[in-house]
Order: structure tokens, then C-alpha cells, then sequence
């Protein structure tokens, strides 16, 4: 999997992945990860609009992520997951499952609610 952008927004880490070579190591995506959990944002935003399948690595550092935040209390929120993604992420489901949106702008409005939902 390749990481094509990145960038930190005002509420938000977001990272847009592509694929990357089947037998290449996740780690790239583990690395941005990992940067966008440290940054400190209330939400990470992956945009998986361009996959087309999921690594097995890929899914559990996507889920790795996902307890990482929550402890944070912070969230990761996937945007444009296709179908087939979406079954092999959900597939290794150990627990309540990440916030899963069609847009970037749900995931804004998704990040929005969640700190109005964290001051009430």
C-alpha cells in the first residue's frame, strides 16, 4: 500500500492511500499512521477510494490504529471504502469497528459531531 498524500488539517490528519505492490511490507502506511496518530488531531481521516483489496498487515495496522486513538479519544475515520475493502477490513473485526463514511465531507461533519458530542 503507498500513502500519496498527507496532510494535517485544522481537525484532522488525513491520508489518502493507493496501491502498492503485493509483495511489498506495509511500511510506508505503518509509518504515516503512525505520524498522523502523534500529531495530536481528535481524527485520523484514511481515504481508501483508490484501493481495490486489503492487505492482511494493511487491516491490522488500520485496526491497530483505530485502539490506538480510541485510547486517545480520538478517532479514525475511513472515507470512499469500496465494498470489497470494507469486507476484508470487517473480517478481522475484534471489537467495535472504525467510523466508516462515503465523503470527506461526512467525515468533517463525523469529526464535528464528536467534539461537540466530547464538551456536552
Amino acid at each position: 500500500m503507498t500513502v500519496v498524500y498527507h496532510e494535517q488539517l485544522p481537525e484532522s490528519y488525513l491520508l489518502i492511500l493507493a496501491p502498492g505492490r503485493a509483495d511489498e511490507p506495509e511500511v510506508a502506511l505503518a509509518h504515516w499512521l503512525n505520524c498522523a496518530r502523534s500529531s495530536g488531531k481528535p481524527a485520523v481521516w484514511v481515504d481508501c477510494g483508490m484501493l481495490n483489496s486489503l492487505s492482511d498487515e494493511a487491516a491490522q495496522l488500520l485496526w491497530d490504529s483505530h485502539y490506538r486513538l480510541q485510547e486517545k479519544h480520538a478517532q479514525l475515520v475511513l472515507v470512499h471504502v469500496p465494498e470489497r475493502v470494507r469486507k476484508e477490513l470487517l473480517e478481522r473485526e475484534l471489537g467495535p469497528a472504525p467510523c466508516i463514511v462515503p465523503t470527506l465531507l461526512d467525515a468533517a461533519r463525523q469529526t464535528h459531531w464528536s467534539d461537540w458530542n466530547m464538551v456536552a
